[in-house]
């Protein structure tokens, strides 16, 4: 089944002379792990913004597990950690959880539960109840993405999940982000470093400029920095 399918989508920002997004089409088979690897300014956060409805106003199809989007029950089988830090910071990360849990309707059992398993899974039960103002830039990230997995997503949308994190962390999130797609979640990740797509994900999108540049399994692409630099004229890195 096709967990994610983009046709020809396009969009442009009002005050911006040139698109975002330029028919851009994606598609994603449930279960895997996919990356979405361009420079700043490809349109990564764009797409992640359209996919979850948070962004409208573009023209194309969104279907989440075969349902258009914005429908409610797809956007429910989203979990999405965006780029910016979305968290209370004067609130704890038991509290923040608290209140996201409220609005994803789960119960206080439910929310009980899944708090102490997302708390455990990112490592940040022993802080749960300080106030995220005096965590670190990486259990910031670490508790974003455990708001983001806290209702049990089939989807996950992670745009640049490791920006300023440091390495202790980032080693956290990548096995946890290995360990949900072992238990069969889906997962888009969006990055502009090789490395880490590369030893994330099997699937690969390269995008520029709101374009598909190529899409297909990581393995086809010897070297992904002289492959972009080779289509594009500029490196991955850039922008």
């Amino acid at each position: 089944m096709k967990a994610l399918s983009v046709s020809s989508v396009t969009f442009r920002y009002e005050d911006s002379p040139r698109l975002a997004l330029d028919q851009f089409s994606l598609t994603i088979a449930e279960g895997r792990m996919h990356a979405l690897l361009g420079p700043n300014g490809a349109g990564k956060s764009t797409l992640m913004r359209i996919i979850t409805g948070i962004q409208r106003g573009y023209s194309g199809s969104v279907l989440v597990f075969g349902h258009k989007m914005p429908d409610r029950s797809a956007l429910l089988s989203l979990g999405y950690a965006p780029q910016a830090i979305s968290l209370y910071p004067t609130l704890t990360a038991r509290e923040n959880l608290r209140f996201f849990g409220a609005m994803a309707n789960l119960s206080d059992e439910e929310l009980a539960h899944r708090s102490k398993e997302v708390l455990d899974r990112t490592g940040l039960n022993d802080r749960a109840d300080e106030p995220v103002s005096q965590y670190s830039g990486g259990m910031q990230r670490r508790l974003n993405l455990a708001v983001a997995i806290l209702h049990e997503p089939k989807m996950l949308l992670l745009d640049e999940p490791t920006v300023g994190v440091d390495p202790q962390s980032r080693n956290h999130i990548y096995e946890t982000l290995l360990s949900l797609h072992a238990s069969g979640m889906t997962i888009l990740l969006s990055s502009h470093i090789m490395e880490e797509a590369q030893r994330l994900c099997s699937n690969v999108t390269l995008m520029d400029e709101g374009k598909v540049i190529f899409d297909g399994q990581m393995a086809e692409i010897d070297n992904l920095e002289r492959f972009f630099l080779e289509k594009t004229g500029r490196g991955l890195r850039d922008g």
